[in-house]
């Protein structure tokens, strides 16, 4: 991951820790933290769930195989997202958050962490600017598939799914279906895997968003038929 300080220039993580320039550097290294880690080198593709739920495949597979820099201010966005959930997740039993799950599939594995499981309800926390009239839909289908990661027996324990918003405005959840996505994660799951393979990117799905995505250049090539990846032959 590369930097986008606040003047313009683009810097990898250490040079970003070493410079006091945009922030005192205790607090770069908080924001920052975590920020580089070594991906598991494993025998297929893995996933985590919001590749596979987010609006557009297309901007997953950018995400997976291009390195764009972040601006700085993306960075205390993650971290006070980070924040939020570790306060509402304290007074939970230890065992009831962050629960890890993973599910193999024939071409790639999912993995992810549930953001709490507690007296028999699955929550996802979110944070956000604006707290929304209804749960955004690829957060719904988020908390559905950790709802479909887990066993038949644990399935079974939850009585209802509920995502949360938090911003500085205010609360505000939404009880949503529990519902096994199952077959559309592994749909969507195999769509990206093949891309990989591939190196051909996966269809684009249009929205408002489109013109505030990072990968709006590299999109655009793929458009007019000019990008393509080296394929992935492992």
């Amino acid at each position: 991951m590369k930097i986008r300080c606040i003047d313009g220039s683009e810097k990898e993580i250490e040079e970003c820790l070493e410079c006091g320039k945009c922030y005192p550097k205790p607090i770069m290294k908080t924001l920052l933290s975590g920020r580089k880690r070594k991906p598991l080198e494993r025998q297929k593709p893995c996933f985590g769930v919001t590749r596979v739920t987010a609006n557009c495949l297309r901007k997953s597979f950018f995400d997976l195989v291009e390195e764009i820099s972040y601006p700085l201010e993306k960075m205390w966005v993650f971290s006070r997202g980070h924040a939020i959930h570790n306060f509402f997740q304290k007074d939970m039993p230890e065992e009831d958050t962050e629960i890890f799950k993973e599910k193999k599939f024939a071409l790639f594995d999912l993995i992810g962490y549930i953001d709490a499981i507690h007296e028999g309800i699955l929550y996802e926390f979110k944070t956000t600017a604006n707290l929304p009239e209804t749960p955004q839909e690829h957060h719904v289908l988020q908390a559905q598939a950790y709802f479909s990661m887990l066993s038949p027996e644990e399935q079974a324990e939850i009585k209802k799914i509920i995502i949360i918003y938090f911003s500085l405005n205010g609360i505000k959840h939404f009880e949503i279906p529990k519902r096994n996505i199952t077959p559309f994660l592994e749909a969507n799951g195999t769509i990206l895997a093949q891309a990989l393979k591939t190196g051909i990117p996966p269809n684009k799905q249009e929205s408002w968003l489109c013109d505030f995505c990072e990968f709006k250049e590299f999109c655009e090539k793929a458009d007019k038929g000019e990008y393509r990846k080296k394929a992935d032959n492992g």
